[in-house]
């Protein structure tokens, strides 16, 4: 136990530069930067329905960085951390001659070992739904990688997206709130985060194409940035429908919509319904050194 909490769940993650970002990117900013790196692991404590607690946070950074930048780094660490009262219990700081490599460690808090989600034991029959929108992300690393700065309303979303993704922590605890107890998030796309949850169990899915909520501004026909590498930190949930109904109700009491996506079936593998087709879906989604 830490501190009275009943049952504790940890995570990690790390950000490396040109491999998680760029400092080159259009209009970066270490304050972001901070913020995402937290939000990131926020996100893994949401898509187990667990309340945050606290974070350790270990940063190798080069001599040569700015102070000011240093500073900005730290003020988006923070500032995200408190925004989802999570405290900052420590960490560690080192020097590094190559590329910048950050990392935390955060503990969140669970009321009942059973009351969580987990990848296990989905079923046939049931539905699969998402929170939010999704696309926007993968949208945003387009135009950051293309080097041009986003002109339009629509295109700073994106980019926000990507660069400053606000994890779903109220959302996870209501999925379990509602029963839900199967679920993750979509932090490596879509089509990857449901292979993990019928891989290994002889069960397979359908996403529907034409019920996939793309994020604002996303035409029908850029549905692969919704299904591939997305990024976009939703959460994904595995149910009976009526189940769903419920936590759909639950989810509208705090203005995050769940859409029915697609559901699972006993034929192995992934399949994609695109008006009257159903065909093959090919591996999609992020992994490293894939």
């Amino acid at each position: 136990m830490w501190h009275g909490d009943p049952f504790v769940v940890a995570t990690t993650d790390t950000m490396v530069e040109e491999i998680d970002f760029r400092l080159e990117w259009p209009g970066f900013d270490f304050r972001t930067l901070g913020r995402r790196l937290v939000s990131i692991n926020l996100s893994d404590l949401a898509a187990m329905g667990a309340e945050p607690r606290y974070a350790l946070v270990s940063l190798s950074l080069r001599g040569t960085l700015p102070v000011v930048d240093a500073g900005r780094l730290y003020q988006g660490i923070a500032e995200q951390a408190h925004r989802f009262n999570c405290s900052i219990a420590g960490g560690d700081l080192s020097g590094t001659l190559g590329l910048l490599t950050l990392t935390a460690m955060m503990i969140g808090r669970l009321d009942s070992a059973r009351a969580m989600l987990r990848r296990e034991g989905a079923r046939v029959g049931w539905v699969l739904a998402v929170t939010g929108s999704l696309g926007a992300a993968a949208a945003g690393l387009r135009l950051l990688e293309s080097a041009r700065r986003p002109a339009t309303p629509i295109e700073r979303g994106w980019v926000s997206a990507q660069l400053d993704p606000t994890p779903r922590i109220l959302a996870g605890r209501a999925l379990v709130e509602s029963g839900i107890t199967v679920g993750g998030d979509i932090s490596d796309g879509l089509y990857r985060e449901v292979e993990r949850l019928v891989e290994g169990k002889r069960l397979g899915a359908t996403i529907d194409i034409e019920r996939l909520p793309l994020a604002r501004g996303l035409q029908r026909k850029q549905w692969p940035l919704a299904v591939g590498d997305s990024e976009d930190f939703e959460l994904i949930c595995a149910a009976p429908r009526a189940r769903i109904l419920a936590a759909q109700r639950a989810l509208a009491g705090i203005r995050v919509p769940l859409t029915v996506v697609g559901e699972i079936d006993e034929r192995p593998g992934i399949r994609l319904r695109n008006g009257g087709r159903i065909e093959p879906l090919k591996a999609a989604g992020y992994e490293h050194f894939r």
